[in-house]
C-alpha cells in the first residue's frame, strides 16, 4: 500500500510539472522571435496553482504516512525520496520540453554550446528543490496528522 502511494505521489508530481510546462512551452512558443518571456497575471497564476497543488500532493502524502504508522524519520526520508524522484523525471521532461527555446535564446547570443550544460544545471535544480519540498512539506503534514495520545481523564 505503501509503495503504491508513493508512485501515485511521484506520478502526481510529474504529472503537475509536466502540465505547467507545456502551458508555459505554449505561451514562449507564442512570443514573436523567441522574444523575452514579459512576467505577466498569467504566468503568476499558472505557477502559483503549480505550487499550491504540489504542496497540497506532499502534505496529503505525508497525511499518509502519518496514517500509515510511519516513523518520524521515515516520513522525512521517504518525502525526500519522493521529492528526488519527481525532480529527475520532471525536471527532464521539463528540460526537454524547453530545450527548443532556450536552445535559440542561447543561440541568439552565442552560447548554442552551453544548451546542455544550462539544461543539466536545470534538472540539478529542480532536483535540489523537489528534495528540499518533499522533506519539509511531507514532514509538516505528517506532523500535522499524527494522532495526539488522548490524556486521561482527571481522577
Amino acid at each position: 500500500m505503501r509503495a503504491a502511494a508513493i508512485v501515485l505521489a511521484v506520478v502526481a508530481l510529474v504529472g503537475i510539472g509536466t502540465a505547467e510546462a507545456l502551458i508555459s512551452n505554449d505561451l514562449l512558443s507564442q512570443l514573436p522571435g523567441r522574444g523575452r518571456p514579459v512576467l505577466g497575471g498569467g504566468g503568476v497564476a499558472l505557477t502559483v496553482i503549480g505550487v499550491a497543488l504540489s504542496v497540497a500532493v506532499y502534505a496529503a502524502f505525508g497525511l499518509f504516512l502519518a496514517r500509515d504508522g510511519a516513523g518520524e524519520a521515515e516520513a522525512l526520508g521517504i518525502g525526500m525520496g519522493v521529492g528526488a524522484a519527481a525532480g529527475i523525471i520532471g525536471g527532464t521532461i521539463r528540460a526537454y520540453l524547453i530545450r527548443d527555446y532556450l536552445g535559440g535564446v542561447l543561440g541568439g547570443y552565442g552560447l548554442a554550446d552551453l544548451l546542455l550544460v544550462t539544461l543539466g544545471v536545470f534538472v540539478a535544480l529542480s532536483v535540489v528543490v523537489s528534495v528540499a519540498a518533499g522533506a519539509s512539506v511531507t514532514w509538516l503534514g505528517f506532523r500535522g496528522g499524527r494522532r495526539r495520545p488522548a490524556r486521561r481523564p482527571p481522577s
